[in-house]
């Protein structure tokens, strides 16, 4: 039995399903099966719906004269997701804007850019602890490394220097968090460094030209670097179990060669466990012209939202289950959702 799954807070896909519950959590300790690309399913009009866009999400740029061949453009948006459960109540995480999941862009200059999207585990809530700490303060060190140390480093090295910092600082008690992290450098090289579920794609003319693949242990269970005190995991030993602990190592490396208006996207699996890539296709061919970065961002991560919440909406995540035990099922999986766009320009 391994312990980490995300499922461990999952509650249905839809709130009219709470046996659905009990079958999710059954299914992630048991199953070791990898995630696929369901059929796609294509986007409908939706009203628009607000939510909370972070400080400097609008599209910036530095202005030190574009020396170089590439300029990057960038925009945040995110949404947490409802944590009226009373197994939220007294935990500071309810203060994060972006839920379990965080962020970071760390700009050199206009054409010198790290950026990342994590995803802490929330199961750790149901123990009583900040799910959202791991992830919190992960993406808080990449950024301080990133901006503050202007030597060369690959996505990996900062991933690692950043969780060996927030190991030996012990503001972390416990948790678990994905981590993706990308450079976009001034000669246009995209360079990621993936562990778990979180995902990068590049859009070109609006069509998907690169993407990274999942990290996964089984169904809803991502590699997730982990912060576990020894007299927890020898619990769990005891019981028969064990936790789910990857390192800065265990990343996957790529690399791309951008090319001058390419969209590059860094999302959570709040997106990815909703919408197919043929869908963001969709989108971006509707939608990449009608407005600035910021907009588009807004406007993507709001039909995520409302798709999310819909119990009738053949999900990426509804799909899986429906392959997984032979029978139908529908629904958005709410989640916190959390989009990092950048324009190479």
């Amino acid at each position: 039995m391994f312990l980490g799954s995300r499922s461990t807070i999952f509650r249905g896909l839809s709130r009219s399903r709470g046996m659905l519950t009990l079958v999710v959590f059954l299914v992630a300790f048991t199953l070791a099966r990898l995630l696929t690309k369901p059929a796609v399913y294509k986007w409908q009009s939706w009203s628009s719906r607000g939510f909370f866009s972070g400080p400097g999400g609008a599209s910036q740029h530095s202005n030190d004269g574009g020396s170089s061949g590439f300029n990057y453009h960038y925009a945040v948006a995110y949404q947490a997701k409802d944590r009226s459960d009373g197994v939220y109540a007294g935990l500071t995480q309810l203060d994060s804007p972006t839920g379990e999941d965080n962020y970071f862009v760390g700009v050199r200059n206009s054409h010198d850019i790290f950026a990342g999207v994590a995803d802490g585990v929330g199961g750790w809530v149901e123990h009583g602890f900040d799910s959202s700490a791991i992830s919190r303060e992960l993406c808080a060190s990449m950024l301080d490394i990133s901006t503050l140390d202007q030597k060369s480093l690959s996505p990996k090295q900062l991933l690692d220097l950043a969780y060996t910092k927030i190991r030996n600082d012990g503001k972390v008690q416990v948790g678990g968090t994905t981590a993706i992290v990308a450079h976009l450098t001034p000669n246009g090289m995209l360079k990621v460094a993936n562990l778990g579920d979180s995902w990068c794609g590049v859009f070109r003319n609006t069509k998907l030209v690169f993407q990274t693949k999942f990290q996964t242990v089984g169904f809803n269970a991502p590699y997730q670097l982990a912060i576990i005190p020894p007299e927890i995991a020898k619990e769990a030993t005891k019981k028969g179990g064990s936790y789910i602990q990857n390192y800065p190592r265990d990343a996957d490396e790529y690399n791309f060669k951008l090319q001058k208006d390419d969209i590059v996207v860094l999302a959570t699996d709040g997106v990815t466990d909703n919408i197919a890539t043929g869908d963001m296709e969709l989108f971006l061919s509707n939608n990449a012209e009608n407005g600035d970065l910021q907009d588009v961002t807004q406007m993507f991560v709001d039909q995520v939202i409302k798709l999310s919440k819909d119990a009738n909406f053949p999900s990426v995540f509804a799909q899986e289950m429906s392959r997984l035990y032979g029978q139908r099922y529908l629904g958005g999986k709410e989640d916190d959702i959390t989009v990092v766009v950048i324009k190479a320009t």
